[in-house]
């Protein structure tokens, strides 16, 4: 029995947020075959199993970026972000007029100025950058506009209000803006900060990620970890690329994942997954093969 962990967005999600059947149709023979396939997403939980509902799959879900993490229909594992930082985050980004959402555990929250505010940054953007594209930006931004889950609050999101924050996601089209924050948030001891897209910044408590969740589930599962395969194309899941046997890159990767990949298979748009099976991860599994090294 293999631990096989898989991103959503840009890895098992076409850009209209499907998935192909053929990719459906290997994920269920894995499971069939006794092996425990999972998917690893920034995705909240909610938003995920929404995902999964519509192609047909019950998978066990890392969501958030390893936030929290469900196997049959039951929370195993959560960690919220800590009250004091997650106001801190929140006072700083409405003092700096940015667009956030904030995750909790039944709803995602946002301003209902949020998308006032991109537009207002992408009016500065362009003016500097005649070159930027609008449409290209919206459409990276998609998974976050369109998710399911999504609730607007009226004026400005209130810190005080929310306690038991997931995980805060940052967007905005001024790369400057997002390096500020990203320096900003690195200070505060108690998060994490990471991003899944040249267009956002994702903030979870300390200690979490993708790699720490995958650890987690292999001792849930009695599973090793350097026997594990993981499946992704951006920089927040490097951290499960790190620690897993196996690591293999979308071809719509992120360049500075790549390195840390053993193979790459073709694009989202490609059946990735599906190939990624057919030339890398079925052979190892027919063949029982030993597929890292055991630290030990």
């Amino acid at each position: 029995m293999r631990v096989i962990a898989i991103d959503l967005d840009g890895t098992l999600l076409a850009s209209d947020k499907s998935i192909h059947a053929d990719d459906v149709n290997c994920l269920k023979q894995a499971c069939e075959q006794g092996h425990k396939v999972m998917i690893a997403t920034g995705r909240a939980l909610f938003d995920a199993h929404n995902i999964l509902n519509n192609h047909g799959l019950s998978l066990p879900i890392i969501a958030s970026n390893g936030a929290q993490i469900e196997v049959d229909h039951r929370v195993i594992y959560e960690h919220f972000m800590d009250d004091a930082a997650s106001r801190q985050i929140m006072g700083w980004l409405n003092d700096n007029h940015m667009y956030y959402q904030v995750y909790l555990n039944d709803r995602i929250i946002v301003s209902s100025l949020g998308i006032e505010q991109i537009k207002a940054q992408l009016h500065a953007v362009t003016n500097q950058e005649p070159s930027f594209s609008e449409a290209l930006f919206w459409e990276e931004i998609k998974p976050q506009t369109e998710q399911y889950g999504l609730v607007y609050a009226a004026g400005t999101l209130e810190p005080d209000q929310h306690r038991n924050v997931v995980k805060i996601m940052v967007v905005s089209p001024q790369h400057d803006k997002l390096i500020e924050a990203k320096q900003h948030f690195g200070q505060i001891k108690s998060c994490t900060v990471s991003s899944s897209g040249m267009f956002n910044l994702e903030i979870t408590s300390a200690g979490v990620d993708k790699g720490a969740a995958l650890h987690k589930a292999c001792s849930h599962y009695n599973a090793q970890l350097y026997q594990t395969i993981v499946i992704g194309d951006n920089l927040n899941d490097l951290p499960m690329f790190k620690v897993a046997g196996i690591g293999i890159a979308m071809g719509n990767a992120d360049q500075l994942l790549v390195p840390f990949a053993a193979f790459q298979t073709r694009s989202n748009q490609e059946c990735g997954v599906s190939y990624a099976f057919e030339q890398y991860i079925n052979p190892l599994l027919h063949e029982n093969l030993a597929i890292g090294r055991n630290p030990q």
